[in-house]
């Protein structure tokens, strides 16, 4: 039925978008959004008469999915996109050819390493080789920040790339908000892309086990605003059942939550706390340490802590290279109440037998008035563009990335988010809800993705330090992350100056 109900709505809601990539695509304004027209993109008409326009891409591993251009699949690939957003990136490329006569060309590097890795470098030896083999590339979030803090990318608020608007509503503008660094933003997320959607953290949590144990709703918990750090510790303690009679709990056994290091980070940024953030003056400034950090770094541990009913996949790498099936195995299996979850991860879902739910991360605290959801940024990538083309080429790219936006927000946003994943990959309107709420909190800390003094992996390595280690591990890297985001300032401030 929900597959009937997908097919439908998809029909009705893309009539509309249809409406808006006409045949005359030229130089209009941004209409009222909730016409029938949609979004459309303010640039002028051209016909690049079959110019290419070349995107750098990266994946994880040989399995993962394009998200410029349609997949061409094999008989039983595991990790297939649905097919009607698959659909979606067919049609963008055919609109953009039809309508402006630009052949949308894609060079992908499996990059397992993800950040410091094959992407990195293929960027900066295309600069210094003078190749320019591509127009706009899409790494990791980490790489996104390595590479404009060497002037490799351009400033996209600078006016370089004509008709390029990050006011647009196809960007996120959360993200861009993030990310200025003094009026300069160098990489962007949106809706022309779904690695950055994959990479939204959330929680699954099996609703079987929550009826079987007597624990409140975890939807209810957040519409009444008590889902909280403290109340997802009292319920995944609630079970711990050694299955295989070895005297511990592990991936084997029955137990409360299955996550990984990363669950550091989004109960962080969750809490509302963050490494660092944009001040007052538009330059970044560190935040992590406080005295409400000090108390949800202690009460995130209580959990993470925990092996009698906290298991990490991150302990498990000895076993398999990828851990996280093992613990995503047990939830699937019924032997966990949560589990560290995301969109994509929702496939892994498929064949569960329990019914299950997904929530945000929780607040600290009730006192806390919004939910915050991180984007991760090993996972996702972001888009920006290289310095050295040519004004006619930041011209074709300034109308691609516009047009493409426009009618990912009309299109391949529809078939993404309220098709396949509200409809296809979910099972109540609950968590419809809930993907609502999360969705809408989603960002970024800059402290993170800049990795000064290393603070992101120093919040994770106080998973394996006594408790109480937060300030003095701090204390530790405390000048490093000063200066580190000081050189970052500075060099900015030497690019800006010299415009």
């Amino acid at each position: 039925m929900k597959r009937a109900l997908a097919v439908i709505l998809l029909t009705l809601l893309l009539a509309a978008a249809l409406v808006a990539c006409n045949d005359n695509p030229g130089e209009v304004s941004l209409g009222d959004t909730s016409s029938s027209d949609g979004y459309v993109a303010n640039v002028p008409q051209k016909d690049y008469k079959g110019e290419k326009i070349i995107f750098l891409a990266s994946g994880v591993n040989e399995t993962a999915n394009s998200e410029i251009l349609y997949n061409e699949y094999v008989d039983g690939q595991e990790g297939q996109l649905p097919e009607v957003v698959n659909d979606a990136l067919r049609e963008r490329a055919n609109m953009l050819y039809e309508q402006y006569g630009l052949v949308i060309e894609e060079k992908y590097i499996y990059d397992s390493k993800r950040h410091h890795g094959d992407t990195l470098t293929y960027m900066r030896d295309d600069l210094v080789t003078g190749a320019k083999s591509y127009h706009v590339a899409a790494p990791c979030l980490y790489d996104c920040a390595a590479l404009a803090a060497e002037g490799i990318l351009v400033d996209l608020l600078s006016g370089e790339v004509p008709y390029l608007d990050m006011s647009q509503p196809w960007w996120d503008q959360s993200f861009n908000k993030e990310m200025t660094l003094n009026g300069a933003l160098y990489f962007t997320i949106g809706d022309i892309g779904i690695t950055n959607k994959d990479a939204t953290s959330c929680i699954a949590f099996n609703k079987d086990l929550i009826i079987e144990y007597g624990l409140e709703s975890p939807y209810d918990l957040v519409d009444n605003n008590e889902w909280t750090i403290d109340k997802v510790i009292e319920m995944s303690k609630t079970i711990k059942n050694d299955l295989n009679q070895d005297g511990k709990i592990d991936y084997q056994d029955q137990f409360g939550y299955g996550g990984q290091y990363d669950d550091m980070w989004f109960l962080f940024y969750a809490s509302g706390e963050r490494t660092a953030s944009i001040g007052a003056d538009g330059w970044p400034e560190i935040t992590i340490f406080n005295d409400r950090s000090v108390d949800v770094i202690e009460n995130i541990l209580e959990l993470m802590q925990n092996r009698d009913y906290y298991v990490s996949a991150n302990d498990y790498f000895g076993v398999t290279k990828w851990p996280s099936e093992l613990v995503t195995k047990a939830f699937v299996e019924g032997r966990s109440i949560f589990n560290l979850s995301g969109p994509s991860s929702t496939e892994a879902y498929r064949e569960m037998e329990d019914d299950f739910g997904l929530v945000p991360f929780p607040k600290y605290d009730k006192a806390q008035e919004n939910y915050y959801t991180l984007v991760n940024p090993w996972t996702s990538n972001a888009f920006c563009i290289p310095i050295g083309l040519t004004d006619k080429q930041y011209e074709m790219v300034g109308i691609a990335l516009e047009v493409m936006g426009a009618h990912s927000k009309n299109n391949l946003a529809v078939a993404y988010y309220d098709i396949a994943l509200k409809y296809q990959k979910t099972r109540d309107d609950d968590t419809v809800r809930m993907l609502d709420i999360i969705f809408a909190s989603r960002g970024c800390d800059i402290g993170m993705i800049y990795k000064w003094g290393g603070m992101d992996t120093m919040l994770q390595s106080l998973i394996t330090k006594p408790a109480g280690s937060f300030t003095s591990t701090f204390e530790s890297i405390k000048d490093k992350a000063q200066s580190d985001m000081e050189a970052t300032i500075d060099f900015y401030e030497s690019v800006q100056n010299k415009k």
